[in-house]
């Protein structure tokens, strides 16, 4: 019985672990973005697997814009083997903001991207990524 309640309290972890991600990118003058992210899809270019699930972009706390991630990510993958994303919000028909993260900063051990910020009157804020 102590056995099957240790794999049923495993299974759950690992179940909603894998289920939904949710992280917070912090950025400078009060920026931040939101991803959730649910899964994957095929994006139609070789084996490439875009996020789904929804991004927000605020400013002082204020939601400036809410998108699909999947209608909004963009990746290119470097000579390293690692991807450059970028997360492109249009607001409105004259400003826009990228979020670009590049990955290859990761290293085999960990470690965090280089994620900048820019757009509208915001030229390269460097951000950081809070799990």
């Amino acid at each position: 019985m102590k056995q099957l309640i240790r794999i049923l309290a495993a299974t759950s972890c690992l179940t909603l672990s894998a289920s939904a991600m949710a992280d917070n990118i912090v950025c400078h003058d009060g920026w931040s973005i939101q991803r959730n992210v649910t899964g994957t899809t095929d994006s139609g270019f070789m084996s490439y697997k875009k996020d789904t699930g929804t991004i927000k972009l605020f400013h002082h706390g204020k939601l400036i814009s809410q998108k699909r991630i999947q209608d909004i990510e963009q990746s290119v993958y470097q000579t390293s083997g690692s991807p450059l994303t970028n997360y492109e919000f249009d607001v409105d028909k004259d400003s826009f903001y990228v979020v670009a993260m590049d990955m290859s900063t990761q290293g085999a051990s960990g470690g965090e991207p280089t994620i900048t910020f820019l757009g509208g009157d915001v030229m390269g804020s460097e951000c950081i990524l809070q799990q």
